[in-house]
């Protein structure tokens, strides 16, 4: 692991391209409902405990890298879109989006209450780390 010595921000090694940029954790979340900051330490609990995980934020989201970004999670005005990969189309609900990119699947759901931080999204969120 190498901290770039600009933005501080751990990545997977020395000198990889990011956007360098320092960025505030609680700065994503200002004038957003407090249920949305719940919603993201419960994922972040879990997932920060997966082996070989890094966590960085820019200033727009909150990157998990293990030995590929597997997770984006962007705070928006009323819900959390959460970003992860698969090897297949995700086409039914909770998906709001799944765009095919090189050779996996970029997904997206919107989460907007606590009770969606369930077994389920945390599934997707361990195949995208399996995956990747």
């Amino acid at each position: 692991m190498w901290t770039c010595p600009n933005c501080e921000r751990d990545l997977l090694r020395e000198n990889i391209w990011h956007i360098c940029v320092k960025a505030d954790l609680d700065s994503l979340f200002e004038g957003k409902p407090k249920e949305l900051e719940f919603m993201f330490d419960k994922i972040l609990a879990e997932v920060v405990e997966w082996d070989g995980v890094i966590v960085s934020n820019t200033k727009k989201c909150v990157m998990f890298v293990h030995k590929q970004t597997f997770l984006v999670i962007r705070p928006m005005s009323k819900f959390l879109d959460v970003q992860f990969y698969s090897k297949e189309e995700q086409q039914c609900p909770p998906f709001f989006k799944s765009t095919k990119v090189s050779k996996k699947y970029e997904n997206h759901i919107r989460i907007s209450g606590l009770e969606e931080v369930s077994p389920i999204l945390f599934r997707h969120i361990k195949n995208s780390y399996d995956f990747l």
